[in-house]
């Protein structure tokens, strides 16, 4: 069984709180109105109420941005227009967007209050320390007494005409806005400092809840008998009997610290209402009154009862609900509250439900399924169900499927949990507790197979706050892992995934991060592919230890941490196939960054556990970056990068099978001595200058670029010190023509605009050091290739590599070191080059006439590099680096594609590939392609082909297959047919791979969450939507 992350739903208010009692929703949007008194607030586009305290008055104010342009207007009011890395720091409030306008307003006398009024756009956020809150815009105003800090900026350029500060100031002079309007209020601490300022307009609304009854089906007749008690007060009773339909009005409801009104409509067979007696004569003139937040109102309700709010909805046969106390009891329940997470329903019933207070409820001898169907197969049943609102611990969020920001969480805590099957338990857990958009299911997977690599599998992932009734903290998550292999052994693991706010020294910081530590007794031996079927392991336990953190924390700052052991060279490419070929080298270390505006600072410190892996340890390393500094009046540009570290080269150890080919890349007779066993200090300093010039059309930008750098020990063990420079031009002019009469309902044309960009870069190196004599203390490739290399060299030549497939000189060529910010500053080499660029972009019109989008027809990229010296950087051909990619977005679901890459020098790489690709949304997707690479001894021609299609509402199937032309031999096959049932998906996949001489067969089973419309999840995993 399998339940994605992606699937875990969150029960809100809306779906279970009000379908109960019809009292407590959390309604949409449109239903709100916001009535309590205005407070201090700052606007934004569409959010609620979020409670947070503001700054004093004696924090200064401290304003940054990348981009400055500041004016000042005739009443002395300076104007900054900002962009780029945005922040306002006062206190311990952080504001951050990518673009701002802030109005300051000069102090009526010296030493007095300055004030400043905010307009933030594009991924706007305020945080404080604990808590923070992001919307697309905010506007907001500020006040301080102890001075503000602004960036500087050396040209005053009036800004006035700029779309950004239009749309400031129409914020601003905006003075206007009614109490149904979404507002986000910052209620002010209790104690002196600025005012966020209150949105005009918003008044109050009485709290007169109104009450209506009618029959329950048109054209019957209602029975309606009333009394008095002699009570005192003397108390109203109404009886309705024959069917009566009840819809109270302007019922209160707290979310979020703000209350919104909400409508509860009530069905029944019967009826019973107490209230005010006060309140006879309006009943009897229309079968309708009002009661105020004051008066008493209880209503009782028998036979076929049926309570609505949205889209959600309750039923019982009894019912009795105190609207002013907020409390209730529900007999013979059933609450089907619609999931957004799932578009589907989740349905509750139990024999008794009770409402402890406004955000409690308690529900006995119950069970919970997703299925729409009476009693399903699959539920999970509890004793006693609980759940409670909690207040988050990291403040509020923003939930994306309401576009509301939310302060609690709906917890659910169950007893006597059982999970069903057809009928039959098959799981017993005493205690359960969690979020409810988490229900903590314990088991997560569960998955059977046989192939000739490792025999019959059980797979399996378990959740252990399910498992064992534990209390994670928000946003952890922590699974077991249980696998067994018959012809491998036995296994066990543990997985946690968290991310979460917490204060870091007392700053507020976001902590994210995952790890997996797995154990396995092997007994085996791997096959990894042709001419390694058959390898030993070096010892049969064996396992990996993975661990990759990361912390941001608000000022810029951000901490990174990593813990990557394998216990031999083959077990992650046995085992976590995709991971080897994909993912990121296993590394263990520890980086410290900081970014202030176009200047970065970090720290590392690196070292290796892995003994068969090429790798640096940094003991440690230093950066310093600077990009984008202007210089003279913004003609120059500078950037550099400099860094200093003591390195050590840990060169890979030989595999312990001899039959597992090798080749060390440290021996000089390889012609790949790259990592040879040294070390020291390694330090470097690289500077560009740029003079960006418009020459009519043409942007033009000449540059130089200098480095200095020292190795303590090069290949040879002896000091190098290297002095590199290069100087070039590089320049682009667009063309582009606009033809609306071009219309052709076949290619789908609505008018072609098409536009063109001629680009170049020519640049002149040289170097006093040749590339061979350095080390290369800076890894550029991963562990996977580097692996193949080592293979490649000793199978295909014999153990010495030529040098046009030296990757080092590869790099130098296509200038992939060359730039000031590369993280391999080893690669680069005497080299003169003019590299050529043709851009084509064709686009049209699509969509309704009066809302037309432009989308993109047909891209086509073409690009040649040119070597004047060819002889000594091109192997004697004048061009190569032959490339272009080609895209026709032949509709709306079917692209047409194809990319080539040449060089025309004998033996040079000739790669190419051509193929269509139609996405059918819920139908499927396929796939049709034809690659070619042909480079010295490797020729492929491979042709590959995929589908996925929904046979059925109850059949999915996929397919993939591929075969070498070139070599006539198959390469493989997968086949996968799911049955998609009341309750559960049924996987069945078959599978051949003939560079491992391995078929099998895999049967898993995943719990069906929810309906499977355009936005499943489950759904775009089976047909492959991208």
């Amino acid at each position: 069984m399998s339940l994605p992350k992606s699937t875990r739903f969150r029960v809100t208010r809306i779906g279970v709180l009000v379908c109960l009692f019809a009292a407590t929703t959390r309604p949409t949007c449109a239903q709100l109105r916001v009535v309590d008194d205005p407070p201090l607030t700052v606007a934004q586009d569409e959010s609620l109420p979020v409670e947070t305290a503001a700054p004093a008055e004696t924090d200064p104010i401290a304003v940054s941005a990348q981009f400055v342009q500041k004016w000042q207007a005739d009443d002395g009011v300076e104007t900054l227009l900002l962009r780029g890395r945005c922040s306002v720091l006062q206190g311990d409030m952080t504001l951050t967007a990518r673009q701002m306008v802030i109005w300051r307003s000069p102090p009526v006398q010296a030493g007095r209050t300055e004030r400043l009024t905010v307009y933030m756009e594009g991924e706007a956020r305020i945080a404080w320390p604990y808590r923070s809150d992001q919307q697309h815009s905010m506007f907001l105003k500020l006040e301080t007494a102890s001075g503000v800090s602004l960036p500087e900026t050396s040209r005053q350029i009036s800004g006035a005409s700029d779309p950004l500060f239009l749309r400031a100031a129409a914020r601003q002079q905006e003075t206007h806005r009614t109490a149904l309007q979404p507002t986000q209020y910052i209620v002010p601490a209790q104690s002196e400092g600025p005012l966020l300022t209150p949105t005009p307009g918003l008044q109050p609304i009485p709290l007169q809840r109104h009450v209506s009854v009618n029959p329950r089906y048109l054209g019957q007749r209602l029975t309606v008998d009333t009394s008095v008690s002699d009570s005192v007060p003397p108390e109203l009773i109404i009886t309705l009997t024959r069917g009566v339909n009840i819809v109270v009005d302007n019922v209160p409801v707290m979310v979020n610290g703000a209350t919104v009104l909400t409508t509860i409509d009530l069905t029944a067979d019967s009826a019973v209402i107490w209230t005010d007696a006060q309140r006879v004569d309006d009943f009897a003139t229309g079968l309708n009154f009002n009661v105020d937040a004051n008066t008493p109102l209880q209503v009782y309700l028998e036979g076929n009862i049926i309570v609505r709010q949205g889209l959600s909805e309750a039923r019982a046969t009894h019912a009795f609900y105190n609207v002013g106390e907020r409390r209730g009891l529900l007999m013979n329940a059933e609450v089907r509250a619609f999931v957004p997470q799932l578009q589907s329903f989740l349905r509750v019933r139990a024999q008794q439900v009770r409402q402890l207070s406004e955000s409690s409820l308690h529900a006995r001898n119950a069970w919970v399924t997703t299925s729409q169907l009476g009693q399903p197969g699959f539920r999970l049943e509890a004793s006693d169900i609980y759940l409670e609102e909690r207040p988050r611990p990291d403040g509020p969020a923003f939930n994306p499927f309401t576009g509301q920001a939310e302060a609690s969480d709906l917890w659910v805590t169950s007893l006597n949990n059982r999970l069903y099957i057809e009928n039959t338990p098959v799981f017993y857990a005493p205690y359960l507790s969690a979020p409810a958009e988490d229900p903590q299911v314990p088991l997560r997977r569960l998955k059977f197979g046989y192939d000739g690599i490792f025999g019959l599998s059980v797979q399996s992932i378990w959740n252990l706050e399910g498992l064992f009734g534990l209390e994670l903290p928000q946003g952890v998550d922590w699974n077991l892992q249980l696998d067994g292999f018959s012809e491998r052994g036995p296994a066990v693991g543990t997985l946690v995934d968290y991310d979460f706010e917490a204060a870091l020294i007392g700053a507020p910081a976001h902590h994210e991060g995952f790890g997996n530590l797995y154990y396995l007794h092997d007994g085996g031996r791997d096959n990894l592919g042709l001419g390694r079927r058959n390898l030993a392991v070096p010892d049969e336990n064996r396992g990996r230890a993975l661990w990759r953190h990361r912390t941001d924390v608000a000022n810029g700052s951000w901490l990174t941490a990593e813990l990557g052991f394998l216990s031999d060279r083959n077990f992650l490419e046995q085992y976590y196939e995709r991971d080897w070929d994909t993912g990121k080298d296993y590394e263990t270390l520890v980086g410290l960054n900081h970014q202030y505006d176009n200047l970065t600072i970090s720290g590392l410190v690196r070292g290796r556990l892995n003994d068969f892996s090429n790798q640096t340890n940094w003991l440690p390393k230093l950066d310093l970056t600077i990009l984008g500094e202007p210089l003279l009046n913004n003609w120059l540009t500078w950037s550099s990068h400099s860094s200093i570290g003591y390195g050590h080269i840990r060169p890979a150890e030989p595999p312990s099978d001899p039959s597992d080919p090798f080749t060390p890349i440290i021996d000089p007779n390889s012609g790949l001595p790259i990592f040879p066993n040294v070390n020291g200090t390694v330090a470097m300093t690289r500077h560009e200058l740029n003079l960006p010039l418009n020459v009519g059309p043409v942007n033009i930008v000449p540059y130089v670029l200098g480095e200095a750098a020292h190795w303590q020990e090069d290949i040879t063990g002896g000091e190098l010190t290297r002095l590199y420079g290069s100087a070039g031009v590089k320049g682009s002019v667009m063309a582009w023509t606009v033809r609306p009469d071009i219309r052709n309902s076949i290619l789908g044309l609505n008018g072609l605009a098409h536009k063109m960009i001629f680009d170049f870069d020519y640049y002149y190196a040289n170097s006093d050091e040749p590339l061979s004599t350095i080390a290369q203390y800076n890894e550029f490739d991963d562990n996977a290739q580097e692996r193949f290399r080592e293979r490649f060299i000793l199978l295909e030549y014999g153990g010495v590599l030529p040098a046009m497939f030296d990757p080092r000189f590869y790099a130098v060529r296509s200038g992939a070191g060359r730039n000031v910010t590369a993280p391999y500053h080893e690669l680069v080499d005497d080299m003169q080059v003019l590299n050529l660029g043709w851009r084509h972009r064709w686009q049209t019109k699509v969509g309704p006439p009066a809302r037309p989008r432009i989308k993109d027809w047909m891209t086509l990229d073409l690009e040649a590099s040119f070597f004047p010296d060819a002889d000594r950087d091109n192997f004697g051909e004048d061009f190569g680096l032959l490339g272009g990619r080609y895209n026709w977005y032949v509709g709306e679901r079917t692209v047409l594609l194809a990319d080539a890459l040449y060089d025309v020098f004998n033996g040079g790489q000739e790669l190419w590939s051509v193929g269509i690709l139609s996405q059918r949304s819920t139908r499927g997707s396929i796939y049709l392609g034809f690659r070619q690479i042909s480079v010295g001894p490797i020729d492929s021609q491979l042709i590959a082909a995929s589908y996925s299609y929904a046979m059925s509402p109850k059949w999915v199937s996929t397919f993939g297959t591929s075969f070498d032309v070139a070599e006539g031999r198959d390469r493989g096959q997968s086949f996968t047919i799911s049955r998609i049932g009341e309750y559960a998906l049924l996987h069945f996949g078959f599978g051949y791979d003939h560079s491992r001489n391995n078929v099998g067969i895999g049967l898993s089973i995943e719990p069906r969450l929810g309906g499977y419309g355009p936005g499943s999840t489950q759904l775009s995993s089976l047909l492959g939507i991208q």
